[in-house]
């Protein structure tokens, strides 16, 4: 059964940890915050099994309009299952053909037009688990 998921991504200037929100450096120096909710774990991920068909993470920036998706990054995608679909400047599909095992992190790289287009990464992870028979339960002999 193909997999779907809808992702928002909040993203503010400055630190701020904890309660699900990650604190990275952006392109001029700056510190952002971006929280992922949606997805797997609520942390903006995806995880299924391989062969239960194509899935797809629906993601869109959910902040003032200040904040844009500037471009999506793969990393760890050695069999090239993921592509990106952008919707407009602000949300797009990452596609996910599902039909090998990996681990791979997706990175929307979020532009602030507030500070010159500084781009800020944003990243959680996508999983492939493999599908295989199941292990035998064990034996246990007296």
């Amino acid at each position: 059964m193909p997999k779907h998921e809808n992702v928002t991504l909040k993203v503010k200037p400055g630190a701020d940890h904890g309660q699900g929100w990650n604190t990275v450096t952006a392109s001029n120096g700056q510190m952002y915050s971006f929280k992922y909710s949606g997805g797997h774990q609520d942390k903006g991920g995806l995880k299924t099994k391989v062969g239960d068909g194509a899935a797809s993470i629906d993601v869109h920036v959910d902040t003032d309009h200040r904040y844009t998706i500037d471009q999506v990054h793969f990393t760890d995608d050695a069999y090239h299952q993921l592509s990106w679909m952008p919707a407009g400047d602000s949300a797009g599909a990452i596609l996910d053909l599902n039909t090998q095992a990996e681990d791979a992190d997706y990175a929307v790289i979020v532009a602030d037009a507030n500070a010159g287009g500084a781009t800020i990464p944003c990243d959680p992870m996508i999983q492939n688990d493999p599908r295989g028979p199941k292990p035998h339960p064990r034996i246990k002999q007296h």
